[in-house]
């Protein structure tokens, strides 16, 4: 093993490789301009991103001056605007009102939204693509609403994706590392690593100065739990039920506002399933005025080409028994803590989740577990590792491995390395795979392999001396 550079030298040289890709690349194709969003975010991820005033930006409307948003304001969980009480400056005179985001300026009619009284506290309109020329944003009783376009850039940045994408072409892909030195290599994913660490770092720690840091680590504990089905679900679901508002009562509240709990079960359903639904139900009522989402606004569960023991059911159960026990796990995301953290969260356990899929199935023959190996070190390497600027943390993430190679990661690095053998060592690790998520985020995403340019801009890689 070839000797290591430090986190932030490494990820230093990446992004400076990366840029004179760029670079060069917009040099190439000068005459083609513009940012697409080539994978847009849905409307309710958009939302998620503003409650968290990740993009809660000032800009220039079409009729009433600037914009510039010191309040997001509450997300609403009702009927009406999505975002209530928020507080604005537009044309230098400070508002407080309602905000509603939509797709296109068109959406406020097409949803009757201008006949709607409920939309009358509106101050500010925001979309997600150009308004039309001379449009107008009008409530019920006529009143001009002023109309802020947000950029897909800015979206980008809230979300961690990377800026640079369609009307660049950054390809002609055919076996580019194939001669590249194996030391080369491993800096070349390890700086790539570090660069998506520190984008993770970032995107953090801005969530954590808006909504504080334990709810910043209680969402991304959710996501993790969610698997890449519902890892967006997840992250919604601990939004809207808030790791302070749900102490005492977090399977009622979580089940509740994920909309699992339906006041009749099967008939199907076992003594001891109506038993625990009854226990869950019943707390769940009193408060379900405060958290239920209304019609429109329910969490957008995937239950297709889901493992049973990765339904959606299980996985906020996983979350609610995490919960219960926050007051312990909180002090462990840290490398310091991870392996005591690895023991705590693969013995969580709950008498009836432990064997049930779902909450009318029928009992598993043998008890499964709430947070599985994968899910753990899946945690660790996104989100405790990352947080963790030390040496000790850096170290301890280049050293943990995967069980298996993803079907999307291997098809990169098959691109990428070919049948190269000395190579294969390397992708056993977790800091491979996060490296080739970011080099396939960067350079392959929005191109063409037909005609890259990244093997050709390889040749300015060299390995960085250590720091």
């Amino acid at each position: 093993m070839v000797r290591v550079s430090s986190q932030q030298y490494l990820a230093t040289a990446y992004r400076a490789f990366t840029e004179a890709v760029y670079r060069d690349a917009k040099l190439a194709l000068a005459e083609e301009s513009g940012v697409e969003d080539s994978s847009p975010l849905s409307e309710i991820e958009i939302q998620r991103l503003w409650s968290q005033g990740l993009l809660s930006v000032h800009g220039e409307t079409e009729h009433h001056g600037n914009v510039r948003v010191l309040d997001a304001g509450q997300w609403n969980r009702g009927a009406g605007a999505d975002f209530l009480r928020a507080e604005v400056e537009i044309g230098g005179k400070v508002q407080r009102g309602d905000i509603e985001i939509d797709p296109e300026a068109q959406d406020w009619e097409r949803h009757g939204h201008g006949a709607n009284p409920n939309f009358n506290e509106v101050i500010l309109h925001v979309v997600l693509t150009p308004p039309p020329c001379n449009w107008y944003t009008r409530d019920s009783q006529h009143r001009d609403i002023p109309v802020l376009y947000l950029p897909p850039e800015i979206r980008q940045q809230a979300s961690g994706q990377s800026p640079m994408r369609a009307g660049i072409q950054i390809p002609r892909c055919a076996a580019p590392l194939a001669k590249m030195p194996l030391e080369c290599i491993q800096t070349l994913l390890q700086a790539a690593a570090a660069h998506r660490a520190n984008k993770k770092r970032k995107i953090f720690r801005a969530k954590a100065r808006q909504c504080g840091a334990e709810q910043a680590w209680y969402e991304a504990l959710a996501e993790t739990l969610g698997y890449s089905a519902n890892k967006g679900a997840m992250r919604l679901l601990a939004s809207r039920a808030p790791l302070r508002q749900i102490c005492g009562r977090e399977e009622a509240i979580l089940f509740g506002v994920a909309g699992f709990l339906l006041p009749i079960l099967p008939e199907k359903a076992d003594s001891a399933t109506r038993t625990y639904h009854r226990s869950v139900w019943d707390a769940w009522w009193p408060v379900q005025h405060d958290f239920a989402l209304s019609e429109g606004r329910e969490i957008p569960w995937v239950y297709t080409a889901t493992r049973p023991q990765n339904h959606p059911h299980r996985r906020v159960a996983a979350l609610a028994a995490a919960a219960k026990e926050w007051n312990t796990l909180y002090p462990l995301f840290n490398a310091a803590g991870a392996k005591k953290l690895i023991g705590l969260l693969a013995n969580l356990r709950h008498p009836y989740w432990d064997m049930h899929y779902t909450l009318p199935s029928a009992p598993a023959k043998k008890r499964m577990a709430l947070a599985g190996a994968a899910r753990i070190t899946d945690f660790l390497v996104n989100h405790v590792y990352v947080q963790d600027e030390s040496e000790a943390a850096w170290q301890s993430y280049l050293a943990m491995k995967a069980a298996s190679l993803p079907g999307s990661i291997s098809r990169t690095a098959q691109q990428l390395f070919g049948d190269r053998e000395d190579v294969q060592a390397l992708l056993r690790h977790c800091f491979a795979h996060q490296a080739l998520l970011q080099i396939d985020a960067d350079f392959c995403a929005g191109s063409s392999c037909r005609t890259c340019l990244f093997p050709e801009q390889l040749a300015q890689w060299k390995t960085p001396a250590p720091n």
